[in-house]
C-alpha cells in the first residue's frame, strides 16, 4: 500500500461498540470519494481508526472532509414531480381525497417512496444508500426503523447536528464522541444507546418527566453510510453477527471483505455482537464482544 501521506485523521473508538466499528467504516468510504482514493485501519488493539490519502494532495484533512460533509445535500431518489405531487395530496382535504379511490392509492405509494426510498448523497461525495432494502445480500437484516418511518427523515435528522455547530473545531479524535441533544429518532446503530427507547419506542413522551436522551449523530450516520458496503458476517442461522478490525492500511475495496471476516491479516481482531429486537421491526444494535485473540 501507499505510504506516501500522512494520516490525516484520527479517531478514537470503542472496538465494542459496533456502532462505532462500522462508522469508521462509512468515515473511510467518505474520504476514498472525496479524496478520490484513501486507506484507513486500526491501530492499538483497535482503540483508533487512521484514514489517508492513497496519494498526496494539496485539498485533504479532518476539517475539510467534516466540513463537506455537512453542507453535502442529503435526499432521497424521489422526483421533483413525485415529491410535488405528494404535498399536493397531502394538502387535499382529507374527506375530499378520500372519495377518489385513485388519490388515496396514489398517496399511499407515493407516502410509501417517501419512507423507503435509497438516499442520495449528493456533491462531492456521490453516494446511493439503498442497502436497507437489498434483500437478496441481507443488507436489509440490519434495518433498524419500523416501515411506517421515513429513512431520509432519520437521515436528516442525524445530519442537521453537523450544520448546528461548527464540527471542524472539534478534534477528529473526539468525533465519535460527540453528542448532542435532540427531537430526532436516530438509526439506534450506537450500542451505547441499545437498551434505551425513544418516545416511539415506549409509547409516550419523556418530556413531561424531563428525561433527555442524546445521542451521537456522526455515528449513526457514518455507521448508516458505511452498512453500505461493509457488513458483518452472520452466524449461521443465529441471531449473531461478527465483523474484524484491520491492521493494515487498506482501500474500501479491500477493506470491507475484511470486515466480514473474509480476510485475515497479522493483528486483525473478531468481535460479536447480537441485534436487540424492541418489536418484530424495531431493533438495535447491542454491545459486542471479542472473539478470540489476535490474529
Amino acid at each position: 500500500m501507499s505510504k506516501v501521506a500522512e494520516p490525516s485523521i484520527r479517531v478514537h473508538i470503542d472496538p465494542t461498540n459496533p456502532g462505532q466499528f462500522f462508522a469508521c467504516c462509512g468515515l473511510l468510504e467518505l474520504a476514498h470519494r472525496l479524496w478520490s482514493g484513501a486507506e484507513g485501519w486500526f491501530e492499538e488493539q483497535g482503540l483508533h481508526f487512521l484514514v489517508r490519502p492513497t496519494l498526496v494532495i494539496s485539498d485533504f484533512g479532518a476539517a475539510g472532509l467534516i466540513n463537506k460533509f455537512a453542507r453535502c445535500s442529503l435526499t432521497n431518489t424521489m422526483t421533483e414531480t413525485q415529491l410535488k405531487r405528494r404535498d399536493e395530496l397531502a394538502s387535499m382535504p382529507k374527506k375530499s381525497r378520500e372519495k377518489d379511490s385513485a388519490l388515496e392509492a396514489e398517496k399511499k405509494a407515493l407516502d410509501t417512496l417517501w419512507r423507503e426510498a435509497p438516499i442520495l448523497l449528493h456533491e462531492p461525495f456521490h453516494i446511493r444508500l439503498d442497502w436497507f432494502i437489498d434483500e437478496r445480500a441481507g443488507g436489509d437484516a440490519f434495518k433498524t426503523w419500523a416501515g411506517q418511518q421515513s429513512v431520509v427523515e432519520i437521515a436528516r435528522g442525524m445530519k442537521a447536528p453537523l450544520l448546528a455547530e461548527d464540527w471542524s473545531t472539534i478534534a477528529p479524535e473526539h468525533w465519535l464522541e460527540k453528542s448532542t441533544n435532540s427531537d430526532c429518532l436516530p438509526f439506534n446503530f450506537d450500542s451505547d444507546l441499545g437498551g434505551m427507547g425513544s418516545d416511539r419506542d415506549v409509547g409516550f413522551s419523556f418530556d413531561p418527566l424531563g428525561i433527555q436522551v442524546r445521542t451521537r449523530p456522526l455515528v449513526e450516520l457514518l455507521a448508516f453510510i458505511g452498512l453500505q458496503r461493509f457488513r458483518p458476517a452472520r452466524v449461521v442461522t443465529e441471531n449473531r453477527y461478527r465483523f474484524s478490525l484491520w491492521s493494515d492500511p487498506l482501500v474500501p475495496e479491500v477493506a470491507a471483505p475484511a470486515a466480514c471476516c473474509l480476510l485475515k491479516s497479522p493483528g486483525s481482531r473478531t468481535f460479536e455482537f447480537r441485534l436487540l429486537y424492541r418489536t418484530k421491526y424495531l431493533k438495535s444494535f447491542l454491545p459486542a464482544n471479542p472473539i478470540g485473540g489476535n490474529r
